[in-house]
């Protein structure tokens, strides 16, 4: 980081970059939600890879030019947090599926 940057302007860009994935955790329940069960395999796959999505952008963010860094990692925490809904909705159903 930069050395002149201050406590409080790390607190805010941590507030930004989760309140940006609680927000979008919270909007992709609800207009993806009635289509957890009925899609169940779609919805797994997806996780998979908006997980992997959120993922590559976090390791490319040293790459990123300081002006669109808080952006950025929003964007990758809205995917992992759509990964955690996603495959939270999904799990107990294929658990149930392998259980013996």
């Amino acid at each position: 980081g930069s050395e002149s940057a201050s406590p409080l302007a790390a607190a805010v860009t941590w507030v930004l970059r989760d309140g940006a994935g609680m927000i979008g955790s919270l909007t992709f329940t609800y207009v993806a939600g009635s289509s957890f069960d009925a899609y169940l395999k779609e919805w797994r796959l997806f996780a998979d890879l908006i997980n992997d999505v959120g993922l590559t952008i976090d390791l490319l963010t040293p790459m990123v030019p300081e002006h669109l860094l808080l952006p950025v990692m929003s964007i990758a925490t809205l995917c992992k947090a759509m990964c955690g809904v996603s495959a939270g909705a999904t799990k107990s159903s294929i658990t149930s599926h392998f259980a013996l």
